[in-house]
C-alpha cells in the first residue's frame, strides 16, 4: 500500500498559468495534477536533467526577464507609494456604500490609466471587495516582492454622504441629551 503523503514532482512550465508560475519555470506540482493536467495539454514538460539541459538557456532568459519585471514592479510600487496610493473615486449611497464593488480588475486598471503600465489583476490580492469609502491596504504580490498598496476610496457625491452623517450626528445628539436629562433627574431624587 502506498502512503499518502504531500509529494511533489518538478515540471518546467511551457506557458504561464497566473496560478502556477510563468513560462519555462520551474515549479513543484502534484503528480496526479501534472500526469491528468499539465502533461497531456503540453502546459508542462517533467524536470528531468535531459529537459533541464534542453530548456536551460530559455530558462534563463525567463529567469531574468522576472528579475527585470520585478525591478520594474519594484519602481512602480515606489512611485504610488511617493503619490499616497491610489485613489478611486465612485458613487456611493446615503449609508457611504459604493454602488460599483471595487476588485483585482479595478485596482490593474487605475493603475494602467494613472502610470500608463499594464500589470495583471492576479497581482493584486484582495480578501473581499471594496465596498464602501474609506482608506484599505491592497496587498501586491510577484514572486518574492511583496508590497501593501495604500487606497483611497472617496465619494463621487459626498452631499449624500455629508447629509446622511449630520442626520446620524442629530440622532445621535438628541439620545446623549435625553440620556444626560434622565441621568440629571436621577441625581436629584436621590439628593
Amino acid at each position: 500500500r502506498r502512503k499518502l503523503e504531500n509529494k511533489t514532482i518538478e515540471v518546467i512550465l511551457l506557458e504561464s498559468n497566473k496560478h502556477l508560475g510563468e513560462k519555462f519555470e520551474a515549479v513543484k506540482v502534484k503528480p496526479v495534477y501534472a500526469r491528468n493536467v499539465l502533461l497531456p495539454k503540453n502546459m508542462a514538460v517533467l524536470a528531468t536533467k535531459d529537459m533541464v539541459n534542453k530548456y536551460a538557456q530559455k530558462m534563463e532568459a525567463a529567469k531574468k526577464e522576472r528579475e527585470r519585471k520585478a525591478e520594474g514592479f519594484q519602481g512602480l510600487l515606489m512611485e504610488i507609494q511617493k503619490h499616497g496610493g491610489l485613489i478611486f473615486t465612485g458613487k456611493v449611497n446615503k449609508e457611504g456604500t459604493l454602488y460599483a464593488k471595487i476588485d483585482e480588475t479595478d485596482v490593474a486598471k487605475l493603475v494602467k490609466e494613472t502610470y500608463k503600465i499594464d500589470v495583471d489583476s492576479h497581482y493584486f490580492k484582495l480578501k473581499k471587495k471594496i465596498v464602501s469609502v474609506g482608506d484599505y491596504i491592497v496587498p501586491f504580490m510577484y514572486k518574492e516582492l511583496k508590497w501593501d498598496i495604500a487606497v483611497k476610496v472617496v465619494a463621487e457625491n459626498p452631499d449624500v454622504v455629508e447629509k446622511k452623517a449630520k442626520v446620524v450626528f442629530e440622532e445621535v445628539k438628541e439620545e446623549w441629551e435625553k440620556e444626560d436629562k434622565a441621568e440629571d433627574k436621577k441625581e436629584e431624587k436621590a439628593e
